[in-house]
């Protein structure tokens, strides 16, 4: 397989193409042929030295992708072969081959490309997870959404939106027509 390695902390010029066995599933796993990673703002900070929690070089991050079941491991039905599926990876998802959990392994609709695939993990489920679970929006309600030009920040937006819920949210002023247009009803300049 192939990944993309960070070699030292630094900029884009310490990333290389490493080539690696591919990884084989175990118990209750499954391997997946990845067509897309996600490339999140923690993989950027990680690359940087910036991330606290990231391993440290020379190391492989990313955390979502997209792709294609090619091998299963024990107890994992066989049939999921060839399966189109997007899964969170804990680092390690800059590959061309990833190992997860089967039930990680979430299908994706036949019309949808890979590239949206994988990027919906990470952006999605944290929105959603602040939104419903932590702030336990309820239709109608009011909500401020920080950096809401950002991959979380447009996530939120939509899944407020089907809440019916008034939306406040911070960006440059460069973003607040973009974001009236996604449904923000009032704009604010964080910088002021």
């Amino acid at each position: 397989m192939k990944q993309v390695e960070i070699s030292r902390h630094g900029g884009p010029e310490v990333l290389r193409i490493v080539e690696r066995p591919d990884p084989d599933p175990g118990d209750g796993e499954v391997r997946v042929s990845v067509r897309a990673a996600g490339i999140n703002f923690a993989d950027i900070l990680a690359r940087m030295g910036l991330y606290r929690d990231a391993p440290k070089p020379p190391m492989v991050v990313g955390y979502e992708v997209a792709g294609t079941i090619d091998a299963v491991g024990g107890g994992v039905d066989a049939s999921l072969v060839g399966r189109r599926v997007l899964a969170m990876t804990h680092f390690g998802g800059h590959s061309s081959s990833v190992v997860v959990p089967a039930d990680a392994a979430v299908p994706m609709p036949d019309a949808m490309p890979f590239d949206e695939g994988a990027a919906l993990p990470v952006v999605y489920l944290t929105a959603y997870h602040m939104l419903y679970y932590l702030g336990n929006l309820h239709p109608g309600e009011r909500v401020l959404i920080h950096s809401a030009g950002g991959g979380v920040g447009l996530a939120a937006i939509q899944l407020a939106r089907l809440r019916d819920a008034k939306i406040f949210g911070t960006a440059s002023p460069g973003k607040h027509e973009r974001l009236s247009e996604l449904g923000v009803h009032q704009c604010i300049d964080y910088q002021t």
